[in-house]
Parts: structure tokens; sequence; C-alpha cells
């Protein structure tokens, strides 16, 4: 009885060996990773982590290009999970490329290669019904429910209500609302004191906001700048004894990357850590605080 108990639990280990293996090749293990799309034009991002603990940072990043202008979408909080994915609702289409940027405890950090995603059919949706069985012992039938039917919508009458005049408020080109006549003063006044714009009547009906554009003084910054090499710099004393993270953007603020810890007094980085020359954004964090907001420019060679 012993020896037919030890066979069976071996034979059970191996019919759930034999159901799962699918499922655990179907992963790719970093930097390789998998893209499939979705219902819905959503885009689902899935890894194998094949760098277990040694993992520091990884980030997913999305461009209509297979070679530049790749954005951060997210980055994971626990890299470190063996098996993880993440799916992008916010596609603007579904001919997007997606790319890993990996950082791992030693410093050193890896682009994937870029890929689109690749299409998936979506399982059949299965009609729910309920069923009644009449019990006949001579000859049992099985019949449907009969369907539930919605209760008749109830229109309301709407009321007349006497007309407000209103005031359209545009900034640019876009419409920021709308304001009744009895609060034109008081949001009139609001602009006035609180802001340095200019509020304008360009049409009878409507209020435009002229914004106040402030002088741009450029002013390099002591902890990041370039050289006349054209690489930028992370000059930071205090790395060692205190804990620095910088986040990079693009000019018009959208995320680029992030370095989580920098451990260097000393940090150079190449051009090639950005896929075009121009103004770029930072934010430069001191054991969580925010020490500075700057910005600097990566020169085109020729």
């Amino acid at each position: 009885m012993a020896s037919i108990n030890s066979m069976m639990i071996r034979l059970g280990f191996v019919l759930l060996l034999a159901t799962c293996a699918p499922q655990i090749r179907a992963q790719d293990t970093l930097p390789a990773f998998n893209v499939v799309l979705r219902s819905g034009n959503k885009v689902l991002v899935s890894w194998t982590n094949a760098y277990g603990k040694k993992i520091r940072q990884l980030s997913i990043q999305r461009s209509a290009d297979s070679q530049r202008l790749f954005k951060t979408i997210m980055t994971i909080p626990d890299p470190t999970v063996l098996q993880n994915g993440y799916l992008d609702s916010r596609s603007p289409d579904t001919s997007q490329f997606y790319r890993l940027y990996i950082l791992l405890d030693s410093g050193r950090y890896v682009f994937s290669k870029s890929q689109k995603a690749k299409t998936s059919v979506p399982a059949r949706a299965v009609e729910k019904k309920e069923y009644v069985v009449i019990k006949n012992d001579k000859n049992p039938e099985v019949s449907p429910l009969p369907e539930k039917k919605d209760p008749p919508k109830i229109t309301e009458v709407p009321v007349v209500v006497k007309p407000i005049h209103y005031y359209t408020v545009k900034r640019a080109d876009t419409i920021k609302g709308r304001i009744p006549d009895a609060e034109l003063r008081k949001f009139r006044d609001s602009i006035s004191y609180r802001t340095k714009d200019t509020l304008l009547v360009s049409h009878p009906d409507t209020l435009y906001i002229r914004p106040f554009v402030p002088r741009d003084v450029f002013r390099p910054s002591p902890y990041i700048f370039t050289d006349r090499r054209g690489l930028l710099n992370i000059q930071l004393p205090q790395a060692g004894r205190k804990k620095y993270r910088v986040s990079f953007f693009e000019a018009d603020k959208s995320p680029l990357f992030e370095i989580r810890e920098v451990a260097e007094k000393v940090l150079i980085m190449e051009k090639s850590n950005f896929m075009h020359a121009g103004w770029y954004l930072f934010e430069l964090y001191e054991d969580g605080v925010l020490l500075e907001k700057n910005r600097f420019y990566i020169s085109k060679d020729f």
C-alpha cells in the first residue's frame, strides 16, 4: 500500500509540472520580455526576473519610434519579483514600441530591445442563462427561466429655468470654463490680486486670460551640469553619507528615466543616455527631500 501511495504522489507531481509548464515558458527572462495586445487596445508588458535581488530598478518606456524618444510610463515598486507585468491602458495607439530600463545594484544599467505588441485573440464571451429543472420521474425536462425585463423608464418633465447670462473663459485656445454674470467681479478680482495674469474682454461674452510670462534666466546647477565635452557631470560631495536620487524629464516635463541611488561623489554620463540634443529637466533629492530643480543642455555632435 505504501508503494502505491508513493507512486500516486510522484504521478500527481508530474501532472502538475505538465500543467504549469506552458505558463512558465510563456514569459521571457530579463532583459527579454513579452508585449501582448489585450482587448480595448490595452497592452500587457510582462517578464521573468532572472537577476533576483541584484536588480535595483525596472522602468517601462514607450515611444512611437523603435530607436528614440522613449519616455518612462511606469517604474515598478518592487523590481525583484520573479514574475511581474504592467497593463498599459493609456497607449495612444496599438503601434507603440516598448522597452525596459534595468538598473542593477552594481550601478550597471541595461536597455532592452524595443518591440511592438503582439496580437492576442480575446476569449469569446459566453452568454449566461439560468435554468430550472422540472422534476418528473418519467420524463425529466430542463427549461430556461424567463428573461428578466428592465422596468419601464420614467420620463421626467424638465423644469423651465430663466436663462442666466454666462461668460466663456478662455486661456490661449483652451476653454477653461464659464461663469455667470453675478460672479464676474469676484472672478476679475481673484485674477488681479492672486495672480500676475491679465484678464481681457475679447468679445461681449468671452473673457481671455493672458498668462504672465516671466523672463527666463538660466543658472547652471552646481550639482548636475554639462562640461566642455558635452558630457553630463553629477557631483555630490556628500554621496555615501547622504542618499541621493535624480529624476530626468523631457523639456515638456514628461518623465524620461530615474537613478534611484547615486553612490559615487562624481558620476559622468555619456550623451547616448539621452535620445536627442536639447534641453532636459531634472529633480535632485537628498535623503528624500527635494534639493534642486533645474535643467541642462545636451549639445549636438557634429
